[in-house]
């Protein structure tokens, strides 16, 4: 990733944000927390939410409902399309998540009061790692864990990275040209240009 990102080009004014009823189905959900602050409370589980071009052309940014309650910057580019997603309740932690894994080549990491407190670096395309499995199990566990600590309720964080963008799934999804309806087939919101 050869490009920056600036805590002020992230601005968070859609009426509708994301809804995780599980592990992978997404469906829209009319947005009920001001989100026009730095930070969000940690008392309900809406967060930001930002998915950026891999190489930095676009982006969407929204809310997601569902993810957890107490994850305050995290960011990954293990996704179907490799694009890097950005969840968290405080932006300048997204934004360091974000620069923590662009220093490691990809991956996921987990930021908290400016410290990265969590990662799994994967070097291959931001989605493979040259570890031997054995040492990926670990962190993988250990990165969930924290997740989990920070109210992440759903089966699998790692399996919700890799299918926001995937299109073969019901209600909405997070494409490259903006969110999407899939059993409609029609774009709701488009992704801006950067």
């Amino acid at each position: 990733m050869d490009w920056d990102l600036e805590e002020d080009e992230l601005h968070f004014s859609m009426p509708m944000g994301i809804e995780m009823v599980n592990s992978v189905i997404l469906k829209p959900y009319r947005i009920s927390v001001e989100a026009s602050h730095e930070s969000l409370s940690v008392n309900h589980d809406e967060s930001f939410f930002v998915m950026i071009d891999r190489h930095g052309k676009w982006q969407i940014t929204t809310m997601i409902k569902g993810f957890a309650t107490h994850v305050k910057g995290f960011a990954s580019s293990f996704t179907v399309t490799g694009d890097i997603i950005l969840i968290g309740k405080c932006i300048s932690d997204m934004v360091k998540a974000f620069y923590a894994l662009k220093e490691q080549g990809g991956g996921l990491t987990l930021v908290e009061d400016g410290s990265v407190i969590g990662r799994i670096p994967l070097e291959i395309f931001g989605m493979l790692s040259r570890k031997p499995m054995e040492e990926l199990i670990v962190e993988e566990e250990e990165f969930v864990s924290q997740l989990r600590e920070r109210g992440y309720k759903h089966e699998d964080p790692i399996y919700s990275m890799l299918f926001f963008s995937s299109t073969h799934l019901p209600y909405i999804r997070v494409t490259q040209q903006g969110i999407y309806d899939v059993k409609k087939k029609t774009l709701l919101f488009p992704a801006i240009m950067r």
